[in-house]
Formats: C-alpha cells, sequence, structure tokens
C-alpha cells in the first residue's frame, strides 16, 4: 500500500535559524519528491506539510538563536520518545534535525525504519582554546567512530547538509552517502538589485562556542574607524559605532544583503546559511584561506580567500572597495550534487 502520511519531529522548525531552515527544506523536498503528507511535531508546535509546502506557517514571536542545555540535548531525547510512540501505533516516522554525526546515542536509539534528514557537523579545530575545545578534540573523534559503526548497519542511504565530514568515510561507502544538501536545496542564481548598497560590511553574529567570532571586534573596530557601514545582526556586539539589528527574520536579513557589499564566512563552517543568502543575493563574500581550493561548490578568487588570524586589516578595506570578480557559485558542480541528492531521495523506502 502507498504511503501517504508520515509523522515527524523536528527539535527547530524555525524560518529564521539554520537548522530550522535545514528541516524545513528536507522536510518539503521529501513531500515533493515522494508525494506524501507529513505532519511535523516541534516542542511547542504542529505543521502539516503537503504537495512539499508548508499549510500552517506558524512563527513563535520570540526569536533565538542560541538554545540552552534542556534545549539542545534533551529535546532530542523526548523526539527519540515521542517517534517509537508513533512508531508503535504503525506510522511511518521521520527524524529531522540536531542530528550531528558525533552523536552515536541518537543514531541507535531511534525506531527501526526511521528515515532521517541531513547529518551535521564539522571536524573541530586542534588548537585549544578553553576546556570545551579540549573536550571536543578528545571525544568527537571517538563518537565519530562508534556513529559509523551504526550508521551503515541502520541506514541504506544517508545525506549530509555539507561535505565537510567528507573525508571521515571511505570511498567504498560514497555510493550510500549524498553531502551537501545545504547548497543544492538553497544556492539560486545571484538576485539583481536596484537598491544601492550602501552597508560595506555586514556581520551575523552568534554567541556560542564553537563560534569564531570574537575574530571579528578588532576588524570591525578598524573598519569604523576607516569610516566604512558596518552592521550586525544577530546577537547583539557592544561595538561603538556598529548598528545593531539584533535577531531579526530571515527576509530582513536577505533585505539588508540587498543593501551589503562584503560579508566574511564563518571560520569555522564555510556553509552556512548567511553565506548562502550573501551569494544568493550578489554579495561579496571572503573566505577563510584554509578552504581555498576545498569548495567544490565555488569558482574561486584566490584574492578573496584570507587568513582571518592576519591582523593586517587594511586588505579587507582594499577588499571592500574593489569592483573585480569575486568568488561565485560552480553552477556546473550545482547541477550534478542536485542529481545525487534526487537519487537519495528516490533511495528512501516507507
Amino acid at each position: 500500500m502507498k504511503v501517504k502520511h508520515i509523522v515527524a519531529w523536528a527539535c527547530d522548525f524555525s524560518p529564521f535559524r539554520g537548522e530550522g531552515i535545514l528541516a524545513r527544506n528536507f522536510a518539503k523536498d521529501l513531500s515533493k519528491q515522494k508525494k506524501i503528507n507529513i505532519l511535523v511535531k516541534t516542542p511547542s508546535d504542529t505543521f502539516f506539510i503537503k504537495n512539499g509546502k508548508i499549510k500552517n506557517k506558524i512563527e513563535n514571536s520570540k526569536k533565538k538563536i542560541n538554545f540552552d542545555f534542556f534545549q539542545n540535548y534533551l529535546w532530542p531525547i523526548y523526539g527519540i520518545l515521542f517517534l517509537w510512540k508513533q512508531y508503535l501505533k504503525k506510522n511511518k516516522v521521520l527524524y529531522l534535525n540536531f542530528m550531528p554525526l558525533w552523536n552515536f546515542l541518537l543514531f541507535y536509539f531511534l525506531p527501526p525504519k526511521t528515515v532521517i534528514g541531513p547529518i551535521t557537523g564539522f571536524i573541530p579545530k586542534k588548537k585549544i582554546d578553553n576546556i570545551s575545545s579540549l573536550i571536543r578534540i578528545i571525544l568527537i573523534p571517538i563518537f565519530y567512530k562508534f556513529s559509523l559503526l551504526i550508521i551503515f548497519k541502520r541506514f541504506n542511504s544517508l545525506i549530509f547538509s555539507t561535505d565537510l565530514l567528507k573525508k571521515k568515510f571511505f570511498k567504498k561507502d560514497y555510493s550510500k552517502l549524498h553531502f551537501n544538501y545545504l547548497i543544492a536545496s538553497s544556492i539560486k542564481k545571484p538576485k539583481k538589485t536596484k537598491l544601492k548598497r550602501n552597508i560595506d560590511f555586514l556581520v551575523y553574529n552568534r554567541n556560542y562556542s564553537v563560534k569564531e567570532h570574537y575574530k571579528l571586534n578588532k576588524l570591525i573596530r578598524h573598519l569604523i574607524e576607516k569610516n566604512f557601514t558596518v552592521n550586525c545582526v544577530g546577537d547583539t556586539l557592544n561595538i561603538k559605532g556598529l548598528k545593531n539589528y539584533g535577531i531579526v527574520s530571515r527576509k530582513k536579513t536577505l533585505d539588508l544583503l540587498q543593501q551589503t557589499k562584503l560579508i566574511l564566512s564563518s571560520p569555522e563552517n564555510p556553509y552556512s546559511f548567511f553565506n548562502i543568502d550573501a551569494l544568493n543575493m550578489g554579495v561579496k563574500v571572503i573566505f577563510d584561506r584554509k578552504y581555498k581550493n576545498k569548495l567544490d561548490y565555488l569558482i574561486f578568487n584566490p584574492k578573496h580567500f584570507v587568513n582571518f588570524d592576519d591582523q593586517n586589516y587594511n586588505k579587507f578595506t582594499k577588499l571592500i572597495i574593489n569592483r573585480r570578480d569575486y568568488n561565485r557559485v560552480n553552477y556546473r558542480y550545482l547541477k550534478l550534487t542536485k542529481k545525487r541528492i534526487f537519487n537519495h531521495f528516490k533511495n528512501i523506502n516507507f
């Protein structure tokens, strides 16, 4: 009998936070590709998806981009219990997000035949800044190995939000793996804008332990001293002369990006939705030099990969003023990636 309904759990389904956007994209694509309806349960709301469209567009009034311990680690446990209840009721089940590769317990305890959304994660930096980074360096590689023992026994096809974890797998397993869903589902042709680009530098700031936002503070002060217009979205930065918009909707961020000349990619994640939205809006995006020749989705300009630890900030002022070509999307690679992603949806069995 053809499946027409599936019950899903999402720890976050917000339209302004990366995990929520990723879950929304995947749920809509799954509904459209497999021609099924999806009932999505979250900690606070319920959503219904039909024909690839979210029918009830509920948005919490309080926007929050950082979750607390309970939300980050206990909501997934609650989600597992919720899906087991649905599974025992003979419903088909889907787990959508908060799925880092290191969380082997999640992969182990999900109900049989659970469909899972994009797996996330990155290789932790080897530099020890605090106790949190030390724990990550020691434990995460071990947790990765546990996860690899589990996922290939429980799932016949896996999808990843990026390709940052690709080197953790053997080439013989690549036929079961589908990388860069975020790129395939989000990048579009750059939007031409009639608005004047009067924001020289737009910052996305998130106060989170793995974020290297501290590297931006001195650069921001330098640009403001040089009379450049610098704005910030996300968590507030207390820097004189900086205009903070706070946590705003994605639509508001897109409006600001249409008026922006330059952003810097987050050093720890070149695949953020902020980067993708900036590329879609035709903004100049500067990446950390460590990603040079590693981002297949870009046709790169070597002058626009910089060392974020280099405090010679004059080069950044030149990049803002410079009108020459910058990093562009490799649409040939994007087309091939979309084809591989489609194969993943084709391989999903209910």
